[in-house]
């Protein structure tokens, strides 16, 4: 009779625990799914952002090159020594080289404007004197719009 007054309650306190602990480890998984799906949304918006971030950049571009052009050729409708124009990305500019009317330098000359290139000199100002330097080349002029 003693031993059947410890029987029900154990039972039910082992039994209280066994459901306590699914129920416990079901609200965990839960918890640590929601967070994985969190984690998940904020992952994709970042590529979302990203991706719309290049799409508007590419749009940008073309209707950068695209304003280019429209200036090219209207400089070509007004001066008769317009040669070619060029889209700058980096520096966001629009380049119109025309034809020089001064004598053509030799390109001894020429190569005397990339000698002794200072190594200090930042990217954008080694690609411009390269830009002069090639224009020294094909006789030619530009003009940053």
């Amino acid at each position: 009779m003693k031993n059947r007054n410890f029987i029900l309650p154990t039972t039910i306190l082992l039994a209280s625990i066994v459901l306590g602990g699914f129920y416990y480890f079901t609200q965990v998984n839960k918890q640590a799914s929601i967070e994985r799906q969190q984690e998940l949304k904020v992952e994709q918006d970042k590529a979302q952002q990203e991706s719309k971030t290049k799409q508007d950049k590419k749009e940008y571009i073309a209707k950068r090159k695209n304003e280019c052009y429209t200036l090219y050729e209207k400089e070509t409708e007004k001066w008769n020594n317009v040669k070619d124009f060029e889209y700058k990305e980096d520096r966001d500019t629009c380049v119109v080289k025309y034809a020089s009317s001064e004598p053509a330098k030799t390109e001894s000359e020429c190569n005397k404007m990339i000698e002794n290139i200072p190594t200090s000199f930042n990217q954008e100002t080694k690609d411009r004197i390269f830009d002069r330097y090639s224009d020294c080349l094909e006789n030619w002029f530009s003009k940053e719009f």
